[in-house]
């Protein structure tokens, strides 16, 4: 038996949430799994736990924060004392810090995810406090060679980091979801929380630029969060109520209509890292890639992972150089294609689920 601990799991939405409700249902072809989750939505929840009753085992927890993570803890140990778990998956450190002692008391193997936001902490009791338990778990996953090396910065055993890039949904089977009237041309599209990071705000500059060549353009922005009020007063400011969507949060079937429209995907992340904010490797470039759309991103974190320069997109080394690199994609569609082919590639050759299924089983397995 596999246990995995996570506070992010399905119904929430999130590149976190993707990797690990993915890699339980990959592992749960081959082994039997049990997810102790956190609860998010009980209407929601319980629709995603049922559809996935034949594959995994979720428990839920819910409550303040204080109580749930210690509800969570007593559930888990009579598991720990059956004897059949060989092994734990934490999301992160967080999810391992009230039960790594017991499982190490015990010899249960433990695996803990990494992602790179988690690590940025300006508060040296918070650092000592993830230093333990990355010195304490059997091995670390990272979810990029950028993540990796920020792993390696804070413990002693190096020999137990790997980094396996996380998959993409890929779904272009699926049915789409014309929920939007997507008028005008080019498409861009920023799929991503709506936070600094993200880059919101520089590529509504560069799009007001672009209007003077491309009067039609459109520019589709998918997610929710904190930022969504001053990227609406940049808007009015630059008058482009006419080029600019926000459209929230999306569906798979809304997603995939957006991609079946869209030229040219844009995260151009920013670095935010002394505000505790990083982008570990970047989900979202690689299922647009799916529907051979090129991505534009910056060479920040662990996105040049993500997308290839001059090969699956463009790399950008100063945000100043974004509206030249979405100017010069737009007015060179050979090109652009050519990129878009490549990404498709590269996304059906290694990110597929089932592939990186089996390149996480080959972790586990060493």
């Amino acid at each position: 038996m596999i246990i995995i601990l996570t506070q992010c799991f399905p119904s929430r939405l999130g590149g976190i949430e993707s990797l690990v409700s993915n890699l339980a249902l990959g592992l749960g072809k081959k082994e039997k799994i049990v997810v102790f989750a956190d609860s998010h939505h009980l209407f929601y929840d319980a629709i995603y736990d049922n559809q996935c009753k034949d594959q995994i085992i979720v428990r839920r927890t819910g409550g303040l924060k204080f109580f749930r993570r210690r509800k969570k803890i007593r559930e888990l140990k009579p598991f720990i004392e059956s004897n059949q778990v060989k092994l734990v998956i934490a999301d992160t450190w967080k999810s391992l810090e009230l039960s790594i002692d017991l499982l190490n008391k015990k010899n249960i193997s433990t695996i803990c995810l990494a992602h790179g936001n988690e690590f940025l902490s300006n508060n040296p009791k918070k650092t000592q406090r993830i230093t333990k338990i990355l010195n304490s778990t059997s091995s670390i996953i990272a979810n990029s060679q950028f993540t990796a090396n920020l792993v390696k910065k804070l413990i002693s055993n190096k020999d137990h980091i790997k980094f396996v890039y996380p998959g993409a949904n890929d779904l272009r089977q699926i049915q789409s979801d014309n929920f939007i009237d997507l008028k005008g041309s080019p498409v861009l599209i920023t799929l991503a929380r709506l936070e600094k990071r993200k880059g919101h705000m520089v590529i509504l500059k560069a799009v007001k630029k672009l209007t003077f060549d491309f009067p039609s353009i459109q520019y589709v922005i998918a997610g929710a969060g904190s930022e969504k009020s001053n990227l609406q007063r940049l808007v009015k400011e630059y008058a482009l109520e006419k080029n600019v969507s926000f459209v929230g949060l999306v569906n798979e079937s809304q997603k995939k209509y957006l991609f079946e429209h869209t030229d040219l995907m844009v995260m151009p992340t920013l670095d935010e890292s002394e505000n505790r904010s990083v982008e570990g490797f970047g989900i979202a470039y690689l299922e647009a890639a799916f529907f051979g759309i090129p991505s534009i991103a910056t060479n920040v974190g662990g996105s040049k992972e993500a997308v290839l320069h001059n090969k699956t997109g463009i790399i950008i080394n100063n945000i100043d150089d974004l509206f030249h690199s979405i100017h010069e994609l737009l007015i060179n569609p050979n090109h652009r294609k050519q990129l878009g082919n490549e990404a498709q590639k590269r996304a059906i050759q290694d990110f597929n689920w089932d592939i990186v299924t089996n390149k996480y089983l080959n972790a586990i397995n060493n």
